[in-house]
């Protein structure tokens, strides 16, 4: 198993630094130090892979964050959320990697899929904090979008806004 998740760490950094034209089996035997005998052991060729890679991106940038936040019982509402936003900002490199699997999308209906699932998951995941909150129904959808907007587009911008400032600015959203 250390293989295989070896491959899908190298490919998500690849992905990230690169895009998703740098994902060849060359540049991840590269990476990884692990034979081409080993990717396919793991993998039904590049296809199978990046299938993989999608669903590792979702479960270490998603649902990860989500399953974390839902186990803090201890934990208000309000500190739920900033939690959250804590957890995504610490994370530091995935603005990258977020553009990186938003242009590969544009170009390829299966990481579309993914990439809509993953809006999908993480807008409900904020609307149901922002209820829990005491948000009324039509502020958490605005507020969750406002805020998943804010963190997404800071990713697009040089130079880059560093974690503390959009911390700073999800508190003004939220206050």
């Amino acid at each position: 198993m250390a293989g295989k998740t070896s491959w899908l760490a190298s490919g998500l950094s690849i992905l990230g630094a690169a895009g998703p034209t740098a994902l060849t089996i060359d540049k991840l035997v590269a990476s990884t130090g692990l034979s081409t005998g080993s990717f396919y052991h793991h993998f039904a060729g590049m296809s199978g892979y990046k299938k993989a890679l999608l669903a590792h991106f979702e479960e270490v940038q998603t649902l990860r964050y989500i399953r974390e936040v839902q186990s803090a019982e201890d934990l208000d509402p309000r500190a739920k959320l900033d939690l959250l936003i804590d957890l995504v900002l610490a994370d530091g490199a995935p603005a990258r990697l977020e553009v990186a699997v938003r242009a590969w999308a544009l170009d390829d209906p299966i990481a579309a899929a993914a990439k809509q699932r993953v809006d999908a998951a993480r807008l409900a995941f904020l609307r149901e904090l922002l209820g829990e909150i005491g948000y009324p129904k039509p502020a958490a959808e605005q507020t969750a979008q406002i805020l998943y907007l804010l963190v997404l587009g800071a990713g697009n911008t040089l130079p880059e806004v560093p974690p503390e400032r959009l911390r700073v600015l999800c508190d003004r959203i939220l206050s």
